[in-house]
């Protein structure tokens, strides 16, 4: 469980850890992507600064794991071979675009919780926890902009 200096090395990766962070990268790599997409063809103006809020969240996400494998020695992996088009037409609306980054922040935050149980570095640990923090934020800010333009509806009540 070493992970911090303070009474010894830090121990390296092992490959469980490894995967986790690669899951990270390739989920963030992707996100970033899709968030520049849809910065770049947003009409509204709110929903733009979100989307370049989300991609300048995933860079840090990448940054930051990077870190922690250049620490191990290891060699981060490449991004994808493609990128975004200079394209500001939208393929879909504002509201679709946003409530599909609500599901995936959702998701990635499931995702980040799933991976702490198998990280054994409580340094990890931590850092993914900052990371999921971050990630709810930025998730719940969505919500709000969701619910601030009308665009999601309350759901059904339960009749007891």
């Amino acid at each position: 469980m070493k992970g911090s200096t303070i009474l010894g090395q830090k121990r390296l990766l092992n490959t469980i850890e490894f995967g986790v962070l690669y899951r990270a990268f390739e989920s963030n790599i992707t996100g970033m992507q899709l968030m520049k997409g849809f910065a770049q063809c947003a009409k509204d103006k709110d929903v733009q600064k979100y989307f370049s809020k989300g991609l300048e969240l995933s860079k840090e996400i990448i940054l930051e794991n990077e870190g922690i494998l250049i620490e191990s020695n290891i060699q981060p992996p490449s991004t994808p071979g493609g990128t975004v088009t200079s394209s500001t037409i939208a393929p879909f609306s504002d509201r679709l675009m946003l409530f599909c980054n609500y599901l995936l922040g959702s998701f990635s935050l499931g995702g980040q919780g799933f991976s702490a149980t198998f990280l054994w570095r409580n340094d990890l640990i931590t850092k993914i926890g900052v990371q999921a923090k971050d990630i709810f934020e930025y998730t719940r800010e969505g919500a709000a902009l969701l619910m601030s333009k009308g665009w999601i509806e309350e759901p059904p009540k339960m009749d007891l």
